[in-house]
């Protein structure tokens, strides 16, 4: 029994360090282009651990999105709850605040979902692809859930979808976009273009909404 003890918390380590390892390095290179040494290499373990661990590369990626999108979805679900009641310009504004600082903090996921995102070839789909797709629209469902108003249903999907979509691009993509405009992608320079760019194109349709949502409710 103290030798199991002894024996736990040293695994529970190297699989941890084997995690944040491999968090990195899908976050720095797409799936097809990742390889186990870097991962092995970076966590500072033999390369077979990972597979005593974790079986592949294929349930290794499974495991980080899954982890990273647990984390992110408990987040949202929070900032959406604390904005919910203000008014759109106020809301709107502190929701993407929190988007940023998160983003700020840990910047993997949307990395990782930017990098892997497009499927070229559906063949040889990405494995965890579909994990993927589901963390994309759980942020989707999740949003247009809190709007709370009476619009078209296809009007709230285009609207939360297309937001969802820009943030990926330009938060999971900044070195490239950032890199276009001469900004540093890690600077608040770029974080407050990025804000003030989804402000600009989102919000005057989002009170718009809520508008029609309101003459509505008025009308019954």
């Amino acid at each position: 029994m103290t030798k199991t003890l002894a024996i736990e918390p040293k695994k529970q380590e190297t699989k941890d360090k084997i995690l944040e390892a491999a968090q990195q390095v899908f976050a720095t290179y797409s799936y097809n282009s990742a390889g186990i040494r870097m991962i092995s290499e970076l966590a500072g373990v033999d390369h077979p651990l990972i597979k005593y661990y974790f079986g592949s590369k294929a349930d290794l990626f499974r495991e980080v999105i899954s982890r990273m999108r647990m984390q992110r979805t408990e987040l949202q679900k929070n900032w959406l709850t604390s904005v919910r009641g203000m008014g759109p310009t106020r809301g709107f504004s502190l929701f993407l605040d929190y988007v940023l600082e998160d983003y700020r903090k840990r910047p993997g996921l949307l990395h990782l979902v930017s990098l892997n995102f497009r499927q070229a070839d559906q063949k040889k789909q990405t494995p965890g692809f579909d994990l993927i797709e589901d963390f994309v629209q759980t942020e989707i469902v999740n949003i247009k859930e809190s709007l709370g108003i009476d619009v078209p249903e296809h009007e709230a999907e285009m609207w939360v979808r297309t937001l969802v979509l820009t943030k990926i691009s330009f938060l999971g993509g900044s070195s490239n976009h950032a890199k276009m405009m001469g900004m540093d992608p890690k600077s608040i320079v770029y974080f407050n273009w990025v804000k003030e760019a989804i402000l600009f194109n989102f919000l005057p349709s989002l009170k718009l909404m809520i508008q029609r949502s309101s003459s509505s409710e008025k009308k019954e």
